[in-house]
C-alpha cells in the first residue's frame, strides 16, 4: 500500500467531518436532487481507489476520464486522488468532431487508459484509432476488477501528480498543466482565507468539470474547505441561464460564480418574472472571472438581481488560470474608479498575502513596468503548477521566469496593471492591436464598439489586425444577442467605425455581424480571436446566408 498523500488525507478528513451531512448534491434540470453524505463519498471513492490500485499497480500512472458531469466523474476523481493515480479530465468528444484535441490529450498525457460510459466507448475508440492503433485501452464503466484490460505503460518516468489540467487551447493544441496535491491544497487554502470559506459555505457549481474553474473551484474547493456543493450540468445553464440563480436560491448557497459571459447572459436572458420567485439574500460571493471583466458588468448583474435580495458587495471580479491551479486574485471590496489605462475593466482586489506574488512586467524588457502602466501579469506562489507535460523548454521559459534576479515567476501572457490594492486585467498579450505606436487590448475595442447597440453581444466579439505588419487597421466580427433584431446594418457599422476611430484613431476596415454561436470559443467559453481571424481570412464570415440569419428590426 503506497503512503497516503496530504491531499488524500485532507479528503478523508473532509468526508469524516460531514459523515452524516449532505456533502455533494447533483441537481437535474427539473430541480430533482441526488444527494451524497460524507460516508457515501468515502465509501464510493475508497472502493474506486482499491480497484484502481489493483488494476494499475504502484507505479505512477495517468487515466484520462472522459465522463459527463455527475457522480461517476466525482467518484473517479476522488478515487484517483486516494489511489495516487493522476486524473486527466476531458470532455466527451462530440459525434462528427474533426479536431485532434482529444487524441492529442490522450497521447500527450501518456495515459494508461481512457475511462468512459459504455455509450461513449464507440465514439472514443473511433476517435483514437482514426489514424492508427490507439495508444491505450478504452475502458467503460463500471470497472470490473476481474475483466480489466492491461493498461498502457508509458516509457520513462512519469511524475506522481494529482491532476493534469489541459488549457483551453485558444490558438493551438492544448497544453497539460501538471498539478500536484500540494498545489491544490495551497490554492484551496488561499481561496478559503481570501473569501472567508469554511464548513458553513454552500456552493452551487454549473461550470465544466474538465475545466480549472469547475474542477478546482466548483468541486475540490467545496470538499476541502469542509463545505457543501450542489452540482449542475453545464449545458443546463447554457439552455436556460435562470437555472443557475434558481439553484442558488433553492440551495441557500453562499458562493457561486462563473465567467463574465455567464453574468452577461443572466442579465440579458433571466426575466423579471423568473427573478420574482428567487431569494438570493444568502449569495455573498458571486465571483466573476475567466476573462477580463467589463467595469459595468458587476453593477449590471447586481441591479438585475437586486429585487431578489442580492447584495452589491457580493458581486466581484476575480482572476486566475490553470497554470496557477486556479485562483490568483480578487475578493469582495468597495467600488473604486478605474485608472485611465484600464477604465473599461473591473478591479480584482488583491488579497494581502498576494501583494508580493503579483508583478506587472514590461514584455519587451522583462523589467518591472512603470507604476500605472499596462504590462504582462507575472505570478508566483505555492499554487503555481509544475510546468507543461512534455514541454520542458516552454515550461522553463514560462514557469521559471526571472524578475530582478529572482527566478520562479509564471509568465501568464495576460495584460494588466496594478493600482493600489487592485489588479486590472485588460486582455491577452497576443490579443493586442497596434495603432500609432499604442497598444490596445482587443476586449476594450469590442466593449466600446458593442455599446453602440443593445443587439450586439460584447462577450461574443473578436477584434483583430488583418495584417500584423500594418498598424492602425482592424476587423471586428460580432455576434448578435439571442432574440435581438439588428438595426440597419450599414448604418450601425459606420457608427461603430466612428466610435472606435474617435477613441483610438483606429480604422475598422471591416465590421461583420453574425448570428449567435458562429465565433470559435475555447472550452471555457472565451472567444478564440486568433482562430476567428484565420476564419475571416478564409472567408468564413462572408456568406450571404450568415447575414440573412441575423434578424433585422422592422422599419
Amino acid at each position: 500500500m503506497r503512503p497516503a498523500s496530504p491531499l488524500s488525507e485532507a479528503l478523508m478528513r473532509a468526508f469524516e467531518a460531514r459523515a452524516a451531512a449532505e456533502q455533494i448534491v447533483f441537481r437535474s434540470r427539473s430541480g430533482a436532487r441526488q444527494a451524497y453524505r460524507g460516508t457515501d463519498l468515502s465509501s464510493m471513492a475508497g472502493e474506486m481507489a482499491q480497484t484502481l490500485k489493483l488494476w494499475l499497480g504502484s507505479a505512477p500512472c495517468r487515466i484520462v476520464v472522459a465522463l459527463p458531469a455527475g457522480p461517476d466523474f466525482v467518484t473517479l476523481l476522488l478515487g484517483g486522488v486516494l489511489a495516487g493515480v493522476t486524473v486527466v479530465p476531458v470532455p466527451v468528444p462530440r459525434h462528427g468532431s474533426h479536431t485532434e484535441r482529444f487524441r492529442h490529450i490522450v497521447a500527450d498525457s501518456r495515459a494508461s487508459a481512457v475511462i468512459c460510459l459504455p455509450e461513449h466507448a464507440g465514439i472514443i475508440t473511433a476517435e483514437l484509432t482514426r489514424h492508427g492503433p490507439a495508444s491505450c485501452p478504452v475502458v467503460p464503466l463500471p470497472l470490473n476488477p476481474a475483466h480489466l484490460p492491461e493498461p498502457a505503460r508509458a516509457a520513462g518516468d512519469t511524475a506522481r501528480l494529482a491532476v493534469i489540467q489541459y488549457t483551453s487551447g485558444s490558438t493551438r493544441f492544448p497544453k497539460g498543466v501538471a498539478i500536484t496535491g500540494d498545489n491544490i491544497l495551497a490554492n484551496v487554502g488561499l481561496v478559503a482565507r481570501s473569501w472567508g470559506l469554511g464548513p458553513s459555505s454552500r456552493f452551487v457549481n454549473w461550470l465544466p468539470h474538465y475545466h480549472d474553474m469547475g474542477l478546482m473551484g466548483g468541486i475540490l474547493t467545496p470538499l476541502l474547505c469542509g463545505g457543501f456543493s450542489a452540482q449542475m450540468g453545464p449545458l443546463d445553464f447554457i439552455r436556460k441561464p435562470a437555472l443557475w440563480p434558481e439553484a442558488v436560491s433553492a440551495e441557500r448557497a453562499t458562493i457561486s460564480g462563473g465567467p463574465a459571459f455567464a453574468f452577461a447572459e443572466c442579465v440579458q436572458r433571466v426575466t423579471a418574472d423568473q427573478i420574482a420567485g428567487m431569494d438570493l439574500s444568502t449569495w455573498s460571493r458571486a465571483f466573476c472571472g475567466a476573462e477580463p471583466v467589463p467595469a459595468e458588468l458587476p453593477e449590471q448583474f447586481h441591479a438585475h438581481f437586486a429585487p431578489a435580495g442580492l447584495s452589491r458587495a457580493a458581486v466581484f471580479a476575480c482572476y486566475g488560470m490553470a497554470e496557477m491551479t486556479l485562483f490568483a486574485s480578487g475578493k469582495p471590496g468597495p467600488s473604486r474608479a478605474a485608472p485611465a489605462a484600464a477604465k473599461s475593466m473591473a478591479p480584482c482586489i488583491i488579497p494581502g498575502e498576494q501583494r508580493d506574488r503579483i508583478a506587472i512586467v514590461s514584455p519587451e524588457t522583462t523589467r518591472p513596468a512603470a507604476p500605472g502602466k499596462v504590462g504582462e501579469i507575472w505570478l508566483r506562489g505555492a499554487s503555481k503548477g509544475q510546468g507543461y507535460i512534455g514541454l520542458p523548454d516552454e515550461s522553463a521559459a514560462q514557469f521559471e521566469a526571472s524578475l530582478d534576479g529572482e527566478r520562479g515567476w509564471l509568465r501568464t501572457g495576460d495584460l494588466g496593471l496594478v493600482e493600489g490594492d487592485a489588479l486590472y486585467v485588460v486582455g491577452r498579450l497576443r490579443d493586442v492591436l497596434i495603432c500609432k505606436g499604442r497598444k490596445i487590448s482587443a476586449p476594450e475595442i469590442e466593449w466600446l464598439a458593442c455599446k453602440m447597440s443593445p443587439a450586439l453581444n460584447p462577450m461574443a466579439a473578436a477584434a483583430f489586425m488583418p495584417d500584423q505588419n500594418r498598424g492602425g487597421h482592424a476587423v471586428l466580427i460580432v455576434e448578435t444577442r439571442m432574440g435581438a433584431c439588428l438595426p440597419e446594418a450599414d448604418a450601425l457599422a459606420e457608427t461603430l467605425r466612428r466610435t472606435v476611430r474617435g477613441e483610438w484613431a483606429l480604422e475598422l476596415d471591416e465590421v461583420r455581424f453574425v448570428p449567435r454561436g458562429r465565433l470559435p470559443r475555447t472550452s471555457s467559453g472565451k472567444v478564440r480571436r486568433a482562430a476567428a481571424a484565420e476564419m475571416w481570412r478564409q472567408g468564413a464570415f462572408d456568406t450571404a446566408q450568415q447575414m440573412a440569419e441575423v434578424p433585422s428590426c422592422p422599419s
